[in-house]
C-alpha cells in the first residue's frame, strides 16, 4: 500500500538563495524559472537569488516565489524518483501548489493567480496596519476566547491558523494582536512574530477576497490527479467544481493544518514529503504525531537522501513498530463503553490472545513483521476499539 503524501509551504517558508541548487542542477528548474517570470513579466531566478529578503517578503512577490520553488521540486521528485502520492496538502498559499501538483491547474495559469491574489492582499493593508504571529503553549480554545474578547470591528484579531495542538497563529490589526499576546503570556503563552507582509486569514483581507472571488472566475480547475486536502474544511475537495468554492473562502477562513494533518494519519499515511523551501512544515508535523515521518525537499541533496530507498525503508518499520506498540497498549487499556460485558468477552478473548502473540514476536529483535502483519496487526486494534464500542473522539486520541 502506498502510504505516501506530498506536502507544500506557505509564506513565511521564503529565504534568500531558494531554489538555486535545482536551478544549477536541473534542466527542467531553469525551464520553469523562464515560465513563471513570462508569466507574471518578472524575473523570478532574480527574485528568488538576488533580491534583498524585505523584496522577497513582499506578498506579490513572495507568493508566486514559494510556489515556483515548490512546483520545481515536485517535477524534480517526480522525474529523478517517481513514487506517486495517494494525498496532497498544502498550508495557505502551498494549496495552490499542490492544485498545479496535482493537474487541477495549470503552472502558468498558478504562477498568475497567486501574483494576483498576493497584489490584491497586500494592497488590502496598504499601511501596514496588520500582523500575524504565532503563539505556543496555549490551548486553542483558550486563544479564540482571548481574541474574541479583545477583537472589535475597528481593531479586529482572530485564530488564522490552528497548525498544531499546541501552536496557533493569530491574525489581525497589530494592536489588537499585541493585546492577545500579552494576555496570553500571562497564562504561560509564547509568541513568535511572523515574517509577513500583511494579516492573512482574517477579516481585515475581507475586501481582496471579495475582488479575488471575481479574478477566480477567470480561471478554470480539473479533476485532480489524486485527493487534495482543503484547508477550509481539512478534508479532500471532492471535485474540481469544488476547488473555486474552497478558493473563495480561503483568504479570510483560518488554516486548520492539524486537522488536516490528523486525517492523513486516519488514512493510513506514514510517510511524507515536504516539496519547497525552509522544512516548516516537517517541523509542524512533528509537533503533531510521531506516526508519520517527513522528508525535506528543498535543495538537490535532498533527493540523494530520498533516493536512498533501503535507509528509508529501515526508518519506516521502526516508526511502524513503534507506532503499533503504542496502538497496542493505547487500545488495550482504553474504556470499554460496551455494556453487553458477554458480547464483549467473545469478541476481544480471541482478539487479546493474537495482540499478546504478536507483542511477543515484537520483542524479539531477530523477528520482523511483514507488511500484512502490520496491516493485520493494526486491524486487530481496531477491532478491539469497536468491541469496546470507543466514540470517534476516543479512536483519534489512540491514533495521535
Amino acid at each position: 500500500m502506498n502510504n505516501l503524501a506530498f506536502l507544500f509551504p506557505g509564506q513565511g517558508s521564503q529565504f534568500a538563495g531558494m531554489g538555486k541548487h535545482f536551478w544549477n542542477d536541473f534542466a527542467l528548474a531553469k525551464r520553469l524559472f523562464e515560465e513563471a517570470s513570462d508569466a507574471i513579466s518578472l524575473d523570478m531566478k532574480k527574485l528568488c537569488f538576488d533580491a534583498d529578503l524585505n523584496e522577497l517578503t513582499k506578498t506579490m512577490n513572495a507568493q508566486p516565489a514559494i510556489l515556483t520553488v515548490s512546483v520545481i521540486a515536485f517535477k524534480v521528485y517526480m522525474q529523478e524518483i517517481g513514487v506517486k502520492p495517494r494525498f496532497l496538502a498544502g498550508h495557505s498559499l502551498g494549496e495552490y501548489s499542490a492544485l498545479v501538483c496535482a493537474g487541477a491547474l495549470s503552472f502558468h495559469d498558478a504562477v498568475t493567480l497567486v501574483r494576483r491574489r498576493g497584489i490584491l492582499m497586500q494592497n488590502a493593508d496598504p499601511q501596514q496596519q496588520g500582523t500575524m504571529a504565532a503563539v505556543t503553549e496555549l490551548s486553542l480554545q483558550t486563544l479564540q476566547e482571548i481574541c474574541s474578547k479583545v477583537s472589535t470591528e475597528e481593531c479586529p484579531t482572530g485564530v488564522a491558523c490552528m497548525n498544531s495542538d499546541r501552536q496557533h497563529v493569530i491574525s489581525g490589526h497589530r494592536q489588537a494582536v499585541e493585546r492577545v499576546i500579552r494576555i496570553a503570556e500571562e497564562k504561560g503563552a509564547r509568541h513568535t512574530f511572523l515574517n509577513v507582509s500583511a494579516p492573512f486569514h482574517s477579516s481585515m483581507i475581507q475586501p481582496a477576497s471579495e475582488q479575488f472571488q471575481t479574478v477566480l472566475h477567470q480561471y478554470s480547475f480539473r479533476d485532480a490527479a489524486w485527493p487534495i486536502i482543503s484547508n477550509v474544511t481539512a478534508r479532500p475537495y471532492s471535485s474540481g467544481n469544488s476547488i473555486s468554492e474552497h478558493l473563495k473562502q480561503h483568504m479570510t477562513m483560518p488554516v486548520r493544518w492539524a486537522e488536516s494533518m490528523h486525517h492523513l494519519l486516519l488514512q493510513g499515511v506514514t510517510e511524507v514529503i515536504e516539496m519547497g523551501p525552509n522544512n516548516v512544515l516537517s517541523g509542524l508535523l512533528k509537533k503533531i504525531t510521531n506516526h508519520i515521518a517527513p522528508y525535506p525537499l528543498g535543495q538537490t541533496s535532498d533527493i540523494h537522501q530520498l533516493s536512498n530507498s533501503a535507509e528509508r525503508n529501515k526508518h519506516v518499520v521502526r516508526l511502524r513498530k513503534k507506532q503499533l506498540n503504542q496502538l497496542i497498549i493505547q487500545s488495550t487499556i482504553a474504556r470499554n463503553y460496551n455494556k453487553d460485558s458477554l458480547a464483549y468477552s467473545n469478541m476481544t478473548t480471541p482478539l487479546f490472545t493474537q495482540i499478546q502473540e504478536l507483542k511477543e514476536r515484537m520483542e524479539r529483535h531477530d523477528e520482523e513483521l511483514s507488511e500484512q502483519e502490520l496491516e493485520h496487526s493494526i486491524h486487530l486494534c481496531n477491532l478491539i476499539c469497536e468491541a469496546k464500542q470507543l466514540p470517534a473522539y476516543e479512536q483519534l486520541r489512540i491514533l495521535k
